[in-house]
């Protein structure tokens, strides 16, 4: 069997940044299964693995704009402590969501606000994946309704808040 649109894949994977620096490693844990060709994974990835098989390895390279985009100065947002539900609780590395939705980084503390950056931690970098195929099965009829694996649909991570 190989990897096509709407078969569930199972994957091991490492990531690591342009530097070698390790950013995650899930060959520990059970395997993260994925809906080929329902958008989950970044295209970058996706495309890689259409046609494997089976235990075949990859080593893939996915710049910036295949991957989280690249960084937008238009993103990193001065927020004023009137706009803030307990300023005084937020520290610089927090991963704070704002009244309208947005989500980001305290990157500076001011008195009278904080600097945001809303921009994805992985975006303007190329990231290194080795990507094992751990398994192929055909999609279940839930699953394609769904277009998530019955793993996600249960609250599991799934490769789309892990690669």
């Amino acid at each position: 069997m190989t990897v096509e649109k709407d078969r569930i894949v199972s994957i091991h994977y490492m990531l690591k940044d342009e530097n070698g620096a390790l950013l995650e490693d899930n060959s520990s844990n059970p395997p993260e299964e994925y809906l080929h060709g329902s958008g989950v994974l970044l295209p970058g990835l996706e495309r890689v693995l259409e046609g494997m098989k089976e235990n075949e390895v990859v080593d893939v390279v996915v710049p910036p704009l295949q991957a989280y985009g690249l960084r937008e100065a238009s993103l990193v947002l001065e927020v004023s402590n009137n706009d803030l539900d307990e300023p005084e609780a937020i520290h610089e590395g927090d991963l704070i969501r704002l009244f309208d939705g947005t989500e980001g980084y305290v990157i500076r503390k001011r008195a009278h606000g904080i600097l945001l950056d809303a921009n994805h931690p992985l975006a303007g970098k190329e990231l290194h994946y080795t990507i094992r195929v751990a398994g192929i099965r055909d999609a279940s009829q839930e699953e394609l309704v769904t277009r998530m694996t019955v793993f996600q649909v249960q609250g599991g991570c799934g490769p789309a808040g892990c690669c």
